[in-house]
């Protein structure tokens, strides 16, 4: 499996008041840039065999693949498959704010996900980010089979995703908005969505139908992926979970670098 690491989101958001730094990926967290301990994880899937990069190259590693950035996600994520070996069927895309991912949650996504469909998308049930999260603030929407926030990875047929540009960069652009995103799907799922009637077998069509593929929206257990590190707050939970993770290891002699 190919997987492209997408870290070239500028530092314009609420994180800016934290650190000066260009990039998001390059805010430190546990005295690493975060995107090193998303591409720790990477590395460490016994899924994934090679590794591209869209960001700056004050990220660079060894056997890491970087592409150009763009200007705009999806503009990245067309980037990000330059570094796809030829012949690579499908790539996983995985953003560099979700620093506690680690490689055996990649690999199980990767275990679970159909390879029938187009675009496999994770989401996270609340209660799972709850437990493992208590307190954070995630955006959700109710639906019939309970309440969900979307994950910070996916994978995808490599042929399925330059088609979808113009049509994928609106839904993209209301990601964080439930109700913008119900809205672009169609005022019947609206009302559905309104009254708790709306499926995920609902979403999966309507959306595959307005992009033109087949997706699947895998309920996935792992907190881990649905939880960016997005605000400041955020910022202070990587820092105190992982900060504390880094000394421990530095403790011990481990190389973290």
């Amino acid at each position: 499996m190919h997987a492209i690491l997408l870290a070239g989101q500028p530092n314009r958001g609420l994180l800016k008041a934290t650190h000066p730094n260009l990039y998001e990926a390059e805010i430190p967290v546990g005295g690493r840039a975060m995107a090193d301990w998303v591409l720790d994880a990477l590395q460490a899937s016994s899924a994934v065999s090679s590794i591209g990069l869209v960001g700056p190259d004050s990220l660079q590693r060894d056997n890491l693949t970087i592409a150009p950035m763009a200007q705009d996600l999806f503009g990245n994520i067309l980037q990000g498959l330059k570094t796809a070996p030829p012949q690579t069927e499908r790539v996983l895309f995985v953003t560099s704010d979700i620093p506690w991912i680690s490689g055996p949650i990649i690999d199980t996504f990767l275990q679970r996900a159909p390879r029938d469909v187009d675009v496999v998308y994770p989401v996270i049930p609340k209660v799972v980010v709850e437990s493992r999260f208590p307190g954070t603030k995630r955006t959700y929407i109710r639906l019939r089979e309970g309440v969900f926030t979307g994950g910070n990875i996916f994978l995808a047929k490599v042929s399925a995703v330059p088609g979808l540009k113009e049509r994928a960069e609106v839904l993209l652009a209301h990601r964080k908005s439930p109700w913008k995103l119900a809205r672009d799907i169609g005022p019947g799922l609206l009302l559905r969505l309104v009254a708790g009637r709306l499926s995920l077998d609902d979403v999966q069509r309507r959306v595959g139908r307005i992009l033109g593929i087949s997706g699947c929206a895998l309920v996935f257990p792992y907190a881990e992926v649905g939880v960016d590190v997005d605000k400041p707050e955020d910022l202070a939970l990587a820092e105190r979970e992982l900060g504390t993770q880094a000394s421990e290891a530095s403790g011990q002699g481990w190389d973290i670098s």
